[in-house]
């Protein structure tokens, strides 16, 4: 039996919008690089996880404890990573295959010393010094590193050992070293037990915004007396301290329904007060050194589109997909079929005005 032209039509249409409704369907996974296993990073992945597991989105989350290296993954098409965390200079990245879509939070850079080296140590006491620190390829490593240097603290100078964070914690407590360098969140576990270590002090840096002239990508903050234990004065002083903006990097051909979802979950996890900003003041997209994706510059003018937020995700995926071809579509034919209908139009005006003009001809005693 064959199929008339109607049905052939009608199955070469239906055929054509499942394949673009399936096309348009958003992925249900998402992977994530973080820093090492107990640092701010994956403490954060660990809370975006939970919110998008609401929206059906598996979160897969790598670790990586060489987290300079985060930013060259997300732009690598065969790495697998969709998102992930920098808080390092990027200035120089900007031709990259990737786009922020926000920062997130600030990180001092805190530097805590042995008791022994006394309790008013400075940045300069440091010169000759164990130092230990994360992995060489960490954000915190090189930040401290750029740091030292602008004190002439070196490698040549002093001893710089680099370990894993639980590692070098654990080893920083028992006295192997002088001083160690973490840069996580005030609010972190890890940095919490260090400040209220008895055997350790958190060392000032009072050339904070001289250091943050010199590295852009670091700003100046100060960490409030008491704010771990007013009574017991933890920390003894207000602490001077440079800070590096954290920030989400997503690949640049990343699903508008993954993006938006985990703009949501940034907003969720990052919009209360912290030790070192205000409620609401993040996530945010000043400041960025890269390209702000576009879609994140739209949601922080003007929150969730409206498909996004009323329809369900393969529905939005299509809108969001096809509503502008559809809407060029549907303009093209209007505007062709105003055209047509003024065509017949002038037309039958013609017609008729001819029709009348011969009409008059024709009576009798008319001018030939």
């Amino acid at each position: 039996m064959s199929m008339t032209p109607r049905l052939v039509a009608f199955v070469v249409v239906a055929v054509g919008m499942l394949a673009a409704v399936l096309h348009a369907r958003p992925p249900r996974e998402l992977t994530i690089e973080t820093g090492p296993v107990g640092g701010s990073y994956y403490q954060d992945a660990l809370q975006y996880r939970e919110f998008l597991a609401a929206r059906g989105i598996d979160l897969q989350i790598r670790p990586k404890p060489n987290s300079l290296e985060i930013l060259g993954d997300v732009a690598d098409p065969g790495s697998g990573i969709d998102v992930g965390f920098v808080a390092q200079d990027v200035s120089g990245s900007k031709d990259a295959a990737v786009f922020t879509v926000g920062n997130i939070e600030l990180q001092p850079l805190f530097i805590f010393a042995s008791a022994e080296l006394g309790r008013r140590s400075v940045i300069d006491d440091l010169r000759g010094r164990k130092i230990v620190m994360p992995p060489v390829n960490s954000a915190t490593s090189d930040a401290a590193i750029r740091v030292f240097q602008l004190y002439d603290i070196t490698r040549e100078n002093s001893s710089f050992t680099f370990m894993p964070l639980a590692d070098a914690v654990r080893d920083l407590r028992v006295g192997r070293f002088d001083a160690g360098v973490f840069m996580l969140a005030p609010e972190n576990s890890v940095i919490r037990d260090l400040a209220a270590d008895s055997g350790l002090r958190l060392v000032p840096i009072g050339e904070a915004r001289a250091i943050a002239n010199h590295l852009p990508f670091l700003r100046s903050v100060v960490l409030p007396r008491g704010i771990y234990n007013i009574a017991d004065g933890i920390p003894p002083n207000d602490t001077i301290m440079v800070a590096a903006g954290i920030g989400i990097v997503v690949r640049n051909d990343l699903h508008p329904y993954l993006i938006y979802s985990l703009l949501d979950a940034m907003t969720a996890v990052h919009r209360g007060p912290t030790f070192l900003s205000s409620a609401g003041e993040y996530p945010a997209i000043a400041g960025s050194q890269l390209p702000v994706h576009p879609l994140a510059t739209r949601y922080y003018r003007s929150g969730l589109p409206w498909n996004y937020r009323e329809l369900p995700p393969w529905a939005a995926g299509v809108v969001e997909e096809y509503l502008v071809p559809v809407l060029g579509v549907l303009l093209v034919g209007g505007i062709c079929m105003v055209v047509m209908y003024l065509a017949d139009g002038i037309a039958a005006v013609t017609a008729s005005v001819v029709w009348l003009i011969a009409r008059i001809r024709r009576r009798p005693g008319s001018v030939a």
